[in-house]
């Protein structure tokens, strides 16, 4: 459903890719590096809630419902961060917020969530928000339609240095995230993460600007691609101009998805919300640089073939779709039963309040 905001077990690419290639953030391990955050989170928020004897009764009636979900409905995790609202303390008494378990591929509710006595309201608060920006993380990744570039040509020379450095950082932020103990070492990992990710992002960023001088001098008709030709004979103008496109689109293409990583520091470290400063400055320039005159050019240029143009048309249009209904949608958090297991290992016994 549109107002449904998922946290997945697993977190999925387009598989949209048309040379039918991995991604490039697959290449580097990044959907297993996101999912140690899910995972560490929906243990917290398991942790933190009862899911009551009837949830329980039922996971061990139903021997296939290995999965199921916590529904947050609506409104919730904006009322609870503004402390307007908390779970019910008995899921005899269900509220109007009260959040549902279901078994994947069941129909009903096969449980309602309770808060444990003597829960931080906070933790829940945070695990919920964190859960929330996964799902609109994945989402968004999901959407990506593929590159389309060579992968000799994605991961060679100073480009894999530029991608490297980027996601080397998130990396080591990441094998430290399973064991930070308190706030004060969670904010300034991801402090420290976060500017060095800046710093290969900038990097990026300076190699776009640098492609696009080049664009500015393409050949915009016949005529202008015929004197070009006229003057430089021994040189395939076009070719070269083509080449310096490719490289554009891929590279703001690839800035686009990499930034997500830092996005996804920000949340972790309480700044909920800076993701539209975040991305400020990348909006600006695809408002700016890609105007209706430069699509025009570019078509002439590539024969029409300009994809790599609506891929991040298309990216920005998703994201930005998924900051504005952040707060506006249900959050469904995808669970294991092992996990309830593992939390409880006594749960045949009664955690009714």
């Amino acid at each position: 459903m549109k107002n449904e905001l998922i946290a997945k077990q697993r977190t999925q690419l387009s598989k949209s890719n048309s040379n039918k290639k991995q991604d490039i953030l697959a290449i580097y391990g990044v959907p297993e590096m996101l999912d140690k955050i899910t995972q560490k989170e929906r243990l917290n928020l398991l942790n933190c809630i009862s899911c009551g004897t009837v949830f329980l009764d039922s996971l061990n009636e139903v021997s296939h419902a290995e999965d199921f979900i916590v529904e947050i409905p609506s409104g919730l995790r904006k009322l609870l961060k503004e402390g307007k609202a908390t779970f019910d303390s008995s899921s005899k008494s269900p509220g109007s917020y009260t959040p549902n378990i279901r078994l994947k591929g069941e129909n009903g509710i096969a449980g309602q969530a309770t808060i444990t006595k003597g829960t931080d309201d906070l933790a829940i608060t945070r695990s919920l928000s964190n859960l929330a920006m996964m799902g609109m993380v994945q989402s968004v990744l999901a959407k990506l339609d593929g590159i389309d570039e060579k992968l000799d040509e994605i991961i060679i020379g100073q480009k894999n240095d530029r991608i490297g450095e980027v996601i080397g950082h998130f990396k080591g932020f990441m094998d430290l995230y399973p064991s930070i103990k308190n706030d004060d070492e969670l904010r300034n990992a991801a402090n420290q993460a976060y500017m060095q990710i800046h710093s290969g992002l900038s990097k990026i960023h300076l190699q776009i600007n640098e492609y696009r001088k080049k664009l500015d001098k393409a050949p915009k008709n016949h005529l202008i691609a015929f004197w070009k030709g006229f003057c430089h004979p021994m040189t395939n103008t076009t070719s070269k101009y083509q080449d310096a496109y490719s490289n554009y689109v891929y590279d703001l293409q690839l800035y686009n998805r990499l930034i997500l990583l830092s996005d996804v520091l920000l949340y972790l470290k309480g700044d909920y919300e800076a993701m539209d400063n975040n991305h400020a400055v990348m909006n600006k320039y695809c408002e700016e640089y890609m105007d209706e005159s430069f699509i025009e050019n570019m078509k002439f240029l590539t024969n029409g073939h300009i994809n790599g143009i609506n891929n991040i048309q298309n990216h920005l249009k998703a994201l930005n779709e998924a900051i504005n209904g952040y707060w506006d949608r249900n959050l469904i958090i995808e669970c294991n039963h092992n996990e309830v297991k593992l939390l409880n290992p006594n749960e045949n016994e009664s955690r009714e309040i």
